[in-house]
């Protein structure tokens, strides 16, 4: 098999201002080209490595945008008998005629370059108000080449409003024998799970020994997206080990009794104070590490929670009547979602209370804020450590955390925290995690100060896994066997 057998060439084509850059910006994990919210940003095809194994490769191509006038040149292309010969053949200035002039370069790279085209759609609109489309893939069907159509800018993730999308564009686009398929793949909220479509549906269109290497080079990308997603499971393991290990010794003298004492006179518990400003801010401070390890590791840029240190102290400051707080307790405060501190007293104290010290996530993804309220439980420890309930509230934070950086395009620019995650997707979490309810309730257990924190972060490691695969492949269902594959 000579060189150019063992590579397989993908033409990024759509009309100008669709987003191919930043389309491929997500899938080369680097910042290629020039982004911007303007159209002819491209001028002159370029040419980046997407993923090379064994001796094989794949290589795609950023072309500049067909033009916004070239439905003018319909009617003379139309009566041309070879069409595509005459517009490579025209000579347009580059500096007055830049429309014409992108136009006819992607033409040329489509022609000379490609073996399977990647044809981008604006999926905001309906196809019957997008003219140029019809056009465009008239043009690239008199040159012969494979299409599959991607749609972009989809919005937000939504699997249903997807398949609808995509059903809709498919009986558009079904007079054009030239279109093989229609799939999603939004340059700014896909997720790694359907990255691999490209090559897939690339060897399903392509034939000979050229299948033979698509096929190769879909695994290999299956094979190295695993890889970054058992490296991202390894980090959230640490993190929810450290929750589970985590502790703060309490004051020699007996904090239970103190705490009677200052109920009664209505004073505030400076102590204990101290001990929950330390522990919100070690977890705060390992929760932004992690984020931004994420972020590197899903080939993002940015960082998450850059104020950090600062707002989480002004946060903590805050003073809060200690008698309120225990009627508050009394009344059944609830865990919030990242909430509750567990205090366990020395031998011979007694319960006082049945609430949690409630923590919330706000402004981003490590930015805490206390509510009142204390739990204290009776031990024989004589430390501090999260409850139970906020254990499993950090599991799904954290999975949550993950979620939003898996989906986060490159195109979209540097990560930026946010909130304003899908619906469904704290739906599918929750429900797994109540399901399995008992394994994450056993792990608590295994914390604690005595606990070692290497081994905790292992046996977390395999049912975080799990929770991931089973989260990815309820949203993405054509894309759960991928997880079979270890």
């Amino acid at each position: 098999m000579s060189d150019s057998e063992k590579e397989i060439v993908l033409s990024l084509i759509s009309h100008t201002n669709v987003g191919k850059t930043a389309l491929a910006r997500t899938l080369l994990r680097e910042d290629v080209g020039e982004v911007a919210d303007s159209a002819h940003v491209t001028v002159v095809p370029e040419s980046y490595p997407l993923i090379e194994s064994e001796g094989y490769a794949a290589r795609l191509w950023d072309t500049p945008g067909f033009g916004s006038n070239l439905a003018k040149l319909a009617k003379r292309l139309r009566s041309s008998g070879n069409p595509v010969g005459w517009i490579l053949h025209q000579v347009w200035d580059r500096t007055r005629d830049l429309s014409l002039w992108c136009s006819q370069e992607a033409i040329r790279n489509v022609q000379a370059d490609a073996d399977v085209v990647l044809y981008l759609v604006d999926a905001s609109q309906p196809p019957a108000t997008i003219g140029y489309v019809d056009l465009e893939i008239e043009i690239i069907e008199w040159i012969g080449k494979p299409v599959l159509v991607f749609l972009n800018q989809t919005g937000t993730p939504d699997d249903a409003r997807d398949e609808r999308n995509e059903r809709e564009w498919r009986e558009h686009l079904a007079r054009h024998s030239i279109v093989k398929s229609v799939s999603t793949l939004d340059a700014f909220t896909r997720c790694w799970t359907v990255e691999h479509q490209i090559l897939a549906r690339a060897a399903e269109v392509l034939e000979g020994g050229k299948k033979e290497v698509a096929r190769r080079l879909t695994e290999a990308w299956i094979e190295r997206n695993l890889s970054i997603f058992d490296e991202s499971v390894e980090v959230i393991a640490g993190l929810a080990a450290f929750a589970l290990t985590d502790t703060e010794p309490l004051p020699p003298r007996g904090l239970f009794e103190k705490m009677v004492s200052i109920v009664k006179k209505g004073e505030s518990h400076r102590e204990f104070e101290k001990i929950q400003g330390a522990m919100y801010q070690r977890l705060a401070e390992k929760t932004r590490e992690t984020v931004n390890r994420l972020i590197v590791l899903n080939g993002l840029s940015g960082e998450s929670a850059a104020e950090l240190a600062r707002s989480s102290r002004e946060t903590l400051a805050v003073k809060r009547d200690v008698e309120e707080s225990v009627m508050t307790v009394l009344g059944g405060v609830g865990s919030g979602l990242l909430g509750g501190l567990c205090a366990d007293l020395a031998a011979g104290g007694m319960t006082l209370g049945g609430g949690a010290i409630v923590g919330m996530l706000v402004g981003g993804a490590t930015t805490f804020a206390l509510a009142r309220g204390y739990n204290l439980t009776q031990s024989g420890q004589n430390t501090v450590r999260w409850t139970e309930a906020h254990f499993i509230d950090q599991i799904q934070s954290i999975v949550m955390l993950y979620l939003a950086i898996s989906h986060f395009g490159r195109g979209r620019g540097a990560w930026r925290d946010t909130d304003n995650n899908p619906a469904h997707w704290q739906q599918v979490v929750e429900t797994r995690i109540q399901e399995d309810a008992a394994v994450w309730k056993a792990l608590w257990k295994k914390g604690g100060p005595s606990a070692d924190r290497e081994s905790v972060a292992e046996r977390l490691g395999k049912p975080l896994r799990r929770l991931l695969e089973e989260v990815l492949g309820e949203l993405y269902p054509q894309s759960a066997p991928i997880f079979k594959k270890r």
